[in-house]
């Protein structure tokens, strides 16, 4: 098991490459596979995910390869089921049930895993499946889906907290290949549904409405190969922002595309925060900023990110006064509250909000870190902490943030990984 020792409150500074998108990634690998053509895919994320995602599309019979970025997916016959254990670790392997169902008419697959983050029921996904003429059974914690033939229909994918995103990638994949139209109405905006389509659109998938909430899908007989770019990750994007003030640095971020955060953006700015576009970088004056509290909450795009709550909660430990955050789409998911209170952190939840007063001088101690987005929010708190923290759980960090590690080395972070047994990291830590 690795841990990082993180020490706090050395000056940052300096320049940030941003990655491709990992939310856009995957369900792109696993649109791949409805085409028997070759398809590429660059500016992927080296990540674990991105490799559970390979090893289950190599389990399906797929050709894939890796390397520096560039992932090239040939699914010339494919067969068989999704490896168990790499469904069972990552939420977006849900994404393969449309491309599978479309693709060999029948799939077997376990329930997808992923963080533990709060209900995240695949009801919706199935749902529109279903109006897509798909028979459904879960039995035994395994989905058995299968249709001779999918038929277009109208279908909402709107739900209690708002539209699932990797439901409507579902559908949108599964419709591309089905017989006549398909309306899909309420349908998810995100960034990274939006560069899902743009790909399908190479491959010759024929769909309307990208963007919006209402697309119209008309049904092809088949896709071929395509060469796709993934968008920049917005929420990496979004994370060393947040660094930034929160510690009161310079930071220049590249590769990026500010337009997909601009909720945040706008807020951010509207409460005192500082940056500006110079050329093709983003420049973040945390120095400069004079931050005011802040009270938001999360919404579906083009609102606020839920994936952007937990380094939030680091920030507003740094502003003065009492800040909250209200979690719309997951209101659960605030199990990094106690390891901030470990910290020092003057927190307390009400419901799904969660209510942080500052400033406060955050103090180095041991942490776990729950889940991938809860890792981005202790390593912020460690940063400005006084003193060492040591984190474990460092693994979902991995899962969604590319070369982390490094990249917050280059700005100045003094930070190290070790290895410890997990029989005695308790002593050895």
């Amino acid at each position: 098991m690795q841990v990082v020792r993180i020490q706090g409150r050395h000056p940052l500074g300096g320049l940030v490459s941003v990655s491709g998108s990992k939310n856009a990634g995957l369900p792109a690998l696993a649109a791949a596979i409805l085409t028997d053509e070759v398809v590429t895919l660059r500016r992927v994320p080296d990540l674990n995910d991105t490799r559970f995602m390979g090893r289950i599309l190599v389990d399906l019979g797929c050709e894939f390869s890796f390397q520096a970025g560039t992932a090239h997916i040939r699914a010339r016959e494919i067969g068989g089921d999704p490896f168990d254990g790499c469904v069972r670790q990552m939420r977006a392997s849900v994404c393969l049930l449309g491309p599978l169902v479309a693709r060999m008419k029948r799939v077997n697959m376990p329930l997808p895993g992923g963080c533990v983050i709060g209900p995240r029921p695949i009801d919706l996904h199935l749902r529109g499946l279903r109006a897509l003429g798909c028979e459904i059974f879960i039995q035994n914690g395994l989905v058995s889906a299968s249709a001779e033939h999918l038929t277009g229909t109208t279908l909402s994918m709107g739900g209690p907290f708002g539209s699932t995103v990797t439901g409507t990638v579902n559908v949108i994949c599964a419709a591309t290949l089905a017989r006549g139209t398909t309306v899909i109405r309420d349908a998810a905006r995100e960034p990274e549904v939006v560069d899902l389509c743009h790909m399908l659109v190479k491959m010759g998938a024929k769909i309307d409405g990208i963007g919006e909430s209402t697309l119209t899908i008309e049904g092809v007989d088949r896709l071929h190969g395509a060469s796709h770019g993934l968008i920049p990750d917005r929420i990496e994007f979004g994370t060393f922002l947040l660094l930034a003030l929160a510690s009161r640095s310079e930071l220049e971020l590249t590769k990026i595309n500010p337009s997909l955060c601009g909720a945040l953006l706008e807020v951010l700015a509207a409460n005192g925060a500082e940056f500006e576009e110079v050329g093709d970088s983003f420049v973040v004056h945390g120095s400069r900023s004079n931050l005011r509290p802040m009270h938001l909450e999360t919404l579906p795009f083009p609102g606020l990110p839920t994936d952007l709550q937990a380094p939030l909660c680091a920030l507003f430990t740094q502003i003065s006064g009492e800040n909250s955050i209200t979690e719309n789409i997951y209101p659960n998911r605030f199990i990094h509250v106690d390891e901030l209170r470990r910290m020092g952190a003057n927190v307390s939840l009400k419901g799904p909000r969660a209510i942080i007063r500052g400033v406060t001088q955050l103090s180095g101690a041991q942490v776990v870190i729950p889940d991938l987005r809860a890792g981005a929010c202790l390593y912020l708190a460690a940063l400005v902490a006084k003193g060492e923290s040591l984190i474990r759980g460092v693994h979902h960090v991995d899962r969604g943030y590319e070369n982390f590690d490094e990249k917050l080395k280059k700005i100045g972070a003094v930070l190290q990984r070790e290895e410890v047994s997990r029989e005695n990291d308790c002593k050895k830590i």
